[in-house]
């Protein structure tokens, strides 16, 4: 990162700096500035040994007149959400799927695809037509996806 890039915008950021020669992840906290250097904060996301000492951040600097410094080291990393997103089209309409695959409650503990499927924690089911449904979840989606493989006709699956 160049010391012109600098803001305040930038705390709360996930980041890539450079620590004792290794290249950490961790958070932007804050960034300073003076006549001759800007410098940014950044709390790691675990403990860095060094030596005997145990360091928490660190301040990624670099000189305003030639760059040199640390800072330049720094990149924002691309935040990723916190949920995927899997669109399917089942082969048959999904209430084809709720009367035959959920015809026995008692072996599944739920009489249809959108009840199995938000019985997972944190995975919801929506269906968009007859035979399209949007299914969102922050884990346990590849287990969700190898169920849905096993015991329906999907025409398409896809994740993002």
């Amino acid at each position: 990162m160049k010391t012109t890039e600098v803001n305040k915008e930038l705390i709360g950021k996930r980041c890539e700096c450079i620590f004792t020669g290794l290249m950490v992840t961790g958070v932007i906290e804050d960034t300073e500035e003076n006549e001759h250097t800007i410098e940014v904060k950044v709390r790691f996301d675990h403990p860095h040994q060094w030596g005997d000492d145990l360091y928490n951040d660190v301040w990624a600097w670099g000189r305003k007149i030639d760059e040199f410094g640390t800072l330049h080291h720094l990149q924002l990393l691309v935040e990723k959400p916190d949920f995927q997103i899997m669109t399917v089209v089942f082969g048959e309409p999904i209430s084809q799927i709720d009367r035959s695959v959920f015809e026995d409650v008692a072996t599944w503990g739920v009489c249809s695809l959108q009840g199995w499927v938000n019985s997972y924690e944190s995975v919801r089911f929506v269906a968009i037509n007859d035979h399209t449904a949007i299914i969102t979840g922050e884990y346990n989606m590849e287990q969700v996806k190898v169920w849905l493989e096993k015991y329906t006709s999907i025409k398409s699956l896809k994740t993002s």
